[in-house]
C-alpha cells in the first residue's frame, strides 16, 4: 500500500507544508472578509447569533454583501478548539486546499488513465503531475493560505465531478455528487454559476453514459438524488431572488459600471439623428455585451496568467502571474494534446477551462483572480498533459538527450517556484502591507490596553471595514456588538460598514477639528496630523509608518 501510493502521499504532504506552515504569519495581516468569517463563527459559539443578531443564519449579512454560510460553519470547530485566531479562521481553506490536491489526482487518473511518463524506474501518471502542479500553483496556493470561501467552493467542485463520474459505476454515488454540488452553492457566489454549468457540460459530453441514469433499474435513485438537490438548493434560489440577493449582485455586477451606457450615449450624440438604425448600432445592450466579452477574454491574457497576475493587491504577488511562467510552453502543448486526444475527459477539461471565468466576467472588475480561482484546476490538468506529451516525445525522438532536457526543465521549475516563494514571503508583506490590512492586531492590542483611559477612540476608515478587524483582534463581546454596532447606509455598490461601536468610531480623521475633542484617541492612516503629537505608531515590515496614534488629553 505504501509503495504503491508513496508518490502521491509525498505530493500531498508537500502541498500541506506549503499551505499550513506559518499560516498565522503569512499572509501578513488579516483582511476584513477573513475577520468577518471568523468573528461571526465565534459569535455563533458565544451567543448562537451572528454579528447582526440573526440566529444560525443561512446567509450572513456581514457588510451587506450577504456571505454564503458554509465557511463560517466549517470554521466553528477550529475556533471552538483554538479560539478566535488567525490560524483557526484560515485552517478550513488551507486543509481543503491540501485535500483538493489529492482529489485532483483521483479525478485526472479517472479521465486520463493511460497518460503516463517514465523517469528511470519511476512511473508517473497524469494525476501525479496534475496534483504536483496544483500543489505549487501560485493561484491555488495563494487562495489556500487565506480564509477564502472560493477555495472551499473549488474543492467541492472537484469532489462533485469525481462522484458524478463514479456514478457511472454505481448510481448510488449520485447522492454523494448531489451533496458535494449543493455544498459548493452554499460556499461562494460564483459557484452558483460555475457548478450548474459544469454539470450541464459534463452531462452533454458524457451523454452516452449519463443516459444510464434513466434506465429503469437506476431511475429511482436518479429522481430521488435530483429531488434532494432541488430541495436543498431552494433556500439559495429564494435568497438570490430576494432584495438582499439582488442587491449583492447589482453591487458587483458589470451593470454597476455606467461606462458602457455613457459610451453608447456618446456615440449616439455624434449622429445627427437618434433614429432606429442608430439605436440598433449604439445601445447599452451591445456595449455591455462587449464589456462582458472583454472581461471574459482578459482572463486568458498572457500577462494575467503568466506575468503580473491580478491587479488587486490582495490577490497577487509582485512580479508573479497566476501561474508560473515556466509552465506556459507546457500549457500550449497541453491544449494541443487535448485536442489531439479528443477524449471525453479532455473535452470536459477544455469546457471547464472555458466556463471558469464566466462569473468574474459578469462583474465590473476583470480579470479577477478570486472569482475565477476554479480556473486553476483545468490549468493544472492542461499543463500536466503538456508535460506528459513533451517527456514522451523526448523519449521517442531524442532519447539520447532526454535525461538532460528533463533535468533542465526540473531545475527551471524549481527556480521559478523558489522565486515565487521568495516574493511571497519576503517582498509581498513589505511591498503591499495594506493588501492584508496589516497592523490592526497591534491597534486592537493598544486600544484594548488603554480602553479605560479615553472617552472616545476614533480609527481611520482608510482601509476596508476596520470595525470587524478591531472586533476580531480585541475579541469584542459579540452580545455587546449585536446591540451597539451602528452600520452606515449602503454605498453606491450596496455595501455598508460599521461606524460606531461603544467608544469606537470609524471614519476619516479630520485632524484640525478632531484635535479639539476632549479625552480622545485618534488613530490616523494617511490623513495629515501633527507628527509632534504622535504617541505611538504601527509600522509595516519594511519600516513604513502605517498608523499614527494621537491623544487629545
Amino acid at each position: 500500500m505504501w509503495k504503491k501510493n508513496k508518490l502521491i502521499i509525498g505530493i500531498v504532504f508537500f502541498a500541506a507544508i506549503l499551505r499550513l506552515v506559518l499560516l498565522n504569519q503569512f499572509p501578513a495581516g488579516l483582511n476584513a472578509d477573513e475577520a468577518s468569517l471568523g468573528y461571526n463563527a465565534w459569535s455563533l459559539i458565544q451567543t448562537g447569533k451572528d454579528e447582526h443578531g440573526a440566529s444560525w443564519p443561512l446567509v450572513f449579512r456581514s457588510f451587506d454583501d450577504y456571505k454564503p454560510p458554509l465557511y463560517v460553519y466549517l470554521a466553528l470547530p477550529f475556533i471552538k478548539i483554538l479560539g478566535l485566531s488567525v490560524t483557526a479562521v484560515r485552517l478550513p481553506s488551507a486543509l481543503l486546499g491540501v485535500v483538493s490536491v489529492y482529489f485532483l489526482y483521483l479525478l485526472v487518473n479517472r479521465f486520463f488513465p493511460k497518460e503516463k511518463i517514465r523517469l528511470g524506474k519511476l512511473e508517473l501518471t497524469a494525476g501525479h503531475l496534475a496534483a504536483f502542479i496544483l500543489s505549487i500553483s501560485p493561484w491555488h496556493l495563494h487562495f489556500s493560505r487565506g480564509a477564502w470561501e472560493v477555495n472551499i467552493a473549488t474543492f467541492f467542485m472537484i469532489f462533485s465531478i469525481i462522484y458524478l463520474h463514479k456514478s457511472f459505476e454505481n448510481t448510488k454515488n449520485l447522492y454523494i455528487f448531489s451533496f458535494a454540488a449543493v455544498l459548493s452553492l452554499y460556499t461562494y457566489h460564483s459557484a452558483r454559476i460555475i457548478t450548474p454549468l459544469l454539470i450541464v457540460s459534463f452531462s452533454l459530453i458524457f451523454f452516452g453514459e449519463v443516459k444510464s441514469f434513466f434506465q429503469k433499474k437506476n431511475l429511482k435513485i436518479t429522481i430521488s438524488a435530483f429531488l434532494l438537490t432541488v430541495i436543498f438548493s431552494l433556500p439559495i434560489v429564494f435568497q438570490m431572488l430576494s432584495v438582499e440577493g439582488q442587491s449583492r449582485f447589482s453591487g458587483v455586477s458589470i451593470f454597476a459600471d455606467s461606462g458602457p451606457v455613457w459610451q453608447a450615449t456618446n456615440f449616439r450624440i455624434e449622429h445627427k439623428n437618434d433614429n432606429l438604425p442608430v439605436k440598433l448600432i449604439h445601445n447599452k445592450y451591445f456595449s455591455y455585451s462587449m464589456r462582458f466579452l472583454q472581461n471574459y477574454l482578459s482572463h486568458y491574457s498572457f500577462d494575467f496568467q503568466f506575468i503580473d497576475g491580478d491587479v488587486i493587491a490582495r490577490s497577487r504577488v509582485p512580479e508573479v502571474g497566476q501561474n508560473l511562467l515556466v509552465f506556459f510552453p507546457f500549457f500550449a502543448m497541453g491544449i494541443l494534446y487535448l485536442i489531439k486526444l479528443n477524449s471525453l475527459g479532455g473535452k470536459f477539461v477544455l469546457s471547464w477551462f472555458l466556463i471558469a471565468p464566466i462569473p468574474a466576467a459578469l462583474t465590473y472588475q476583470s480579470p479577477h483572480a478570486l472569482r475565477a480561482e476554479n480556473m486553476a484546476i483545468p490549468l493544472a490538468v492542461i499543463v500536466a498533459l503538456g508535460l506528459v506529451w513533451f517527456i514522451n516525445f523526448l523519449h521517442i525522438y531524442i532519447k539520447r538527450f532526454a535525461p538532460f532536457v528533463v533535468v533542465l526543465v526540473s531545475f527551471t521549475i524549481i527556480y521559478s517556484f523558489s522565486r515565487y516563494l521568495h516574493m511571497y514571503y519576503v517582498h509581498y508583506p513589505k511591498e503591499l502591507p495594506f493588501a492584508w490590512q496589516y497592523g490592526f492586531d497591534q491597534i486592537a492590542e493598544y486600544t484594548k490596553e488603554n480602553y479605560n483611559q479615553y472617552d472616545k477612540i476614533i480609527i481611520s476608515d482608510r482601509y476596508d471595514q476596520p470595525y470587524i478587524l478591531i472586533a476580531f483582534f480585541s475579541q469584542f463581546p459579540p452580545d455587546k456588538l449585536q446591540e451597539q454596532i451602528v452600520m452606515s447606509p449602503p454605498d453606491q455598490y450596496g455595501f455598508s460598514t460599521g461606524r460606531k461601536l461603544d467608544k469606537y468610531e470609524f471614519r476619516s480623521i479630520k485632524y484640525e477639528e478632531d484635535k479639539n475633542l476632549p479625552n480622545t484617541l485618534l488613530i490616523s492612516a494617511e490623513e495629515k496630523v501633527d507628527d509632534s503629537k504622535v504617541i505611538n505608531t504601527v509600522k509595516s515590515l519594511s519600516g513604513e509608518v502605517l498608523f499614527k496614534f494621537i491623544s487629545t488629553k
